[in-house]
């Protein structure tokens, strides 16, 4: 399986290792329904079985997604952020106080310091593109990043298929929904990305794109 370090979801995982019966009941299982929100006091991670989520900083109203996480991944969750279910989810639970044992085996580790490598370059990727990007700029870096990862193109240009509103973009990329709405209609008239559909764009010239970014997001 090809690894991502994406925003729209970080790559699978070798869950089903960490939930054979050596380390199972260690966890709380529960299973969420969409919209469910989770909380915690505590530091915990928590395991996608089945489903999916986005983790969310929220202040005063607002909203920053960090990222999805899909089936078969793992997340951190403590009391700065919120893990909102984006459908029917199973999950496994652990806070890092309750089971220390389990973080003695060898496997255990293995597993989640892969995820954690992984979450740990994402998310500095996050804090470059919001200290150093404009609002073109932390656009164009997303959706360069969601070209690469759903690799499609047509006509020889980059299709990029953005599932959710320009407002749910600006979740993502740190900006209030007016300020993402200009950068990405600026784009739009500027024949750097064509509108097909409400969620459906070519990228028409990837070099000016990239040039909005102050590094290379795809290495």
């Amino acid at each position: 399986m090809k690894k991502t370090r994406t925003r729209i979801g970080l790559a699978e995982l070798e869950i089903n290792n960490l939930l054979e019966e050596e380390y199972k009941t260690a966890f709380k299982h529960r299973f969420l329904k969409k919209d469910s929100i989770l909380y915690a006091d505590n530091i915990s991670i928590v395991i996608i079985k089945n489903g999916s989520a986005k983790l969310s900083f929220f202040e005063d109203g607002d909203e920053f997604i960090i990222y999805h996480v899909l089936k078969n991944n793992i997340t951190i969750l403590d009391d700065s952020c919120a893990l909102e279910f984006l459908e029917d989810s199973e999950i496994y639970i652990i806070e890092l106080e309750d089971e220390k044992n389990i973080f003695q085996s060898f496997e255990f580790n293995k597993i989640t310091n892969e995820a954690l490598i992984d979450i740990i370059l994402l998310q500095r990727k996050i804090i470059k593109s919001i200290l150093y990007e404009s609002a073109k700029g932390r656009i164009a870096n997303f959706l360069i990043e969601l070209a690469k990862e759903q690799d499609l193109k047509q006509n020889s240009y980059y299709y990029v298929f953005l599932p959710f509103s320009v407002k749910v973009l600006s979740s993502f990329v740190g900006l209030k929904r007016q300020s993402a709405s200009t950068a990405f209609n600026e784009l739009i008239k500027d024949d750097i990305i064509r509108k097909i559909t409400a969620h459906e764009f070519l990228i028409i010239d990837f070099n000016a794109l990239q040039s909005y970014t102050n590094y290379n997001c795809l290495d």
